[in-house]
């Protein structure tokens, strides 16, 4: 994740909080997070099951995440989000090993990255997932089917994936938490002081740095795994 997704990721959310408040999805929104209200388990349920079928079927997991985070907030909608994602990429790892095969292996066959992290896992299964997952060198859906292609193992793969899923969850996550908050001061629902803004600011340039701190050092080691499998 470097420094122009981060930009990507600011002018998502803005165009999201601008949806939210120009067009006419107000009260469809409204009646959606009364119903998770007044339904929460059969709702954590429901998103929950969204995001495992999103995911499977190659969906953009970054707005699935986000929609956690706006209606369920940071903690819970991260627990949905996160075991969602988890329950999903075991799920692709499975099919991946199986009738999934030859799709995959048709897909991937000529990419060059992911014949040199093959390698890799083999000597440093855990480690190597654990990276790909914190870089996202590979789109994370093609990756959940791909390293089921891979000698990894399962239990491997899964607690890697299980760490490794931590902070770009959280982040979309937490993306998902302002929209409706920026969204409700873009209409002048809700007004805040000027070192409530600057607190709220700063507070989303700290998430958004340390995540992209860690996915830099992240590659660094990842690099230098692929490379050391060269020689």
């Amino acid at each position: 994740m470097k420094a122009p997704r981060a930009l990507l990721f600011f002018i998502l959310l803005a165009a999201l909080a601008a949806t939210a408040v120009f067009l006419p999805i107000e009260k469809l929104m409204a009646a959606i997070q009364t119903w998770v209200i007044a339904h929460p388990s059969s709702a954590a349920i429901v998103v929950t099951a969204s995001i495992v079928l999103g995911t499977l079927l190659l969906l953009p997991f970054s707005l699935m995440l986000m929609l956690s985070g706006l209606l369920f907030g940071l903690l819970k909608g991260f627990l949905v989000a996160w075991t969602a994602f988890l329950l999903a990429s075991s799920a692709a790892f499975w099919i991946g090993q199986t009738f999934a095969r030859p799709w995959i292996e048709r897909k991937i066959q000529r990419n060059a990255l992911f014949t040199a992290i093959d390698r890799a896992v083999q000597r440093k299964g855990f480690l190597v997932v654990l990276l790909t997952r914190l870089v996202m060198v590979i789109p994370y859906q093609l990756l959940n089917y791909s390293l089921g292609l891979t000698r990894v193992s399962f239990r491997d793969a899964v607690l890697a994936t299980a760490l490794g899923s931590i902070p770009p969850v959280f982040l979309f996550v937490y993306l998902g938490t302002t929209v409706s908050n920026i969204a409700a001061i873009m209409s002048g629902d809700v007004s805040l002081q000027q070192n409530e803004l600057i607190i709220g600011a700063i507070a989303l340039t700290f998430v958004v740095g340390l995540i992209l701190l860690i996915v830099r050092v992240a590659g660094k080691t990842l690099k230098k795994e692929l490379l050391a499998d060269r020689h």
